[in-house]
Formats: structure tokens, sequence, C-alpha cells
């Protein structure tokens, strides 16, 4: 390792110097992300913001859309865990209530994720690698839909549920939140504000999932 790679992990004494590098190199990466256009980027600007040389990039990345794509899957990988975090349990509260929990959790996925994606539209390339890395374990196209429909199913199963068709309505959840999102990223303005109108989507969709205990 370089002086000038070694000032740059100063500190962090307690990890090995390789990963503290690494790791140095995909938050940079990340924070650059955050403060401007992905097409903007410069392995240069990395390198300078990072506080070492440019050939240090190459010893741990083959190409600066790898260290950019490894930066943006973190970021998914955070939304994935939040995610996870705020799903409800089947047979807790009432199906509504947990319906209501899903679609905010799925629409603060969705608006959290929106943005990398229009900011990615300007470098193909990037955004193709990017789409199939999402693809691979442990994301995988399905994997928040399958939360859903799985929800759902453990829902019929106790007898909360109507005997519905549960891809349909994972759908109708899924996209109706991602529309959402979409819709507010277009407009501007409060997340907050646009997400008011989840409760009304989930009771529209209640109409036809919910089956009052008085009725079994």
């Amino acid at each position: 390792m370089s002086p000038r790679s070694a000032k740059a992990v100063r500190g962090r004494h307690h990890e090995d110097p390789s990963a503290a590098l690494r790791e140095l190199l995909i938050t940079t990466a990340e924070r650059l992300l955050v403060e401007g256009q992905v097409a903007d980027i410069t392995t240069r600007d990395i390198a300078r913001a990072a506080g070492v040389s440019i050939g240090v990039i190459y010893n741990y990345f083959a190409s600066k859309n790898d260290l950019l794509v490894t930066a943006l899957v973190r970021r998914v990988q955070r939304g994935v865990a939040q995610f996870d975090d705020n799903l409800p349990e089947p047979g807790t509260a009432t199906v509504e209530e947990n319906l209501n929990r899903f679609a905010r959790a799925m629409f603060d996925l969705h608006a959290s994720a929106l943005p990398t994606i229009a900011g990615l539209m300007t470098d193909p390339p990037l955004l193709h690698q990017f789409i199939a890395e999402l693809h691979r374990p442990p994301f995988g196209a399905q994997l928040y839909p399958q939360r859903v429909t799985e929800y759902l199913d453990a829902e019929q199963r106790l007898g909360r549920l109507s005997s519905v068709n549960l891809e349909a309505a994972t759908t109708l959840l899924v996209g109706a939140t991602a529309m959402l999102a979409l819709t507010g990223l277009l407009r501007g303005g409060s997340p907050d504000d646009v997400a008011a109108q989840l409760p009304d989507i989930v009771d529209t969709l209640i109409g036809g999932l919910y089956q009052p205990a008085s009725s079994e």
C-alpha cells in the first residue's frame, strides 16, 4: 500500500487496510452519487475525493462502473433492510392496518429507488449493469412482490382473507404504490404529501380482500 493510500485509511487500525481502502472507495462513490449526476462523476473525481491515486481504484474494481454499481447496490441494500423492518406479521392488528404498513413501506422503497433509476438514464451501460445486478441474489425481480404475496397467503390461511387471486392483489398494491411514487417524483414536493393517498388505495383494495370476522 502506497503512503498516500495508507494516509487515506489512517485511523482505521481495527480494520484490514485493504478492506478499509475498498470500503473508503465505495462510501466515497456513494457520497458523490448523492451530491451530483452520475454522468458527471469521473474516476479522477472519486480518487480525489477518497484521497488516493486513480490506479488504486483499479486495484479493487475492474472499472469505474463496477465501483459505482457496488455503491448503488449498497444503497439498495439499506432500502431493502428498511423495507423488511417495516413489515407486519400475519395475524397481528387488522389486515387493513397491515396493508397500510405494506403500502407505506413499498411506497418509501419506490420513492428512494426512482431518483436513482432516473439518474442512470443518461448512462445506459451503467443502468443495464445496475439492473442486472439487482436481478442476482439476494435481490431478484420478485423480491418485493413476494413479500406481499407471502403475507396475503398467510392471512388467507388464517381465514382473515377471502379466496382471491393473490398475485393479482399483489400486482395492484405494488403497481399503485409505484405509480404514486413516480407521480410524486414528477410533481416534486414532500413524499408525505403524496403518501397521504395510500390509505384510500388500501381502502379500495381491501373491499375485495378483507373477510370480517363476523362472516366466518
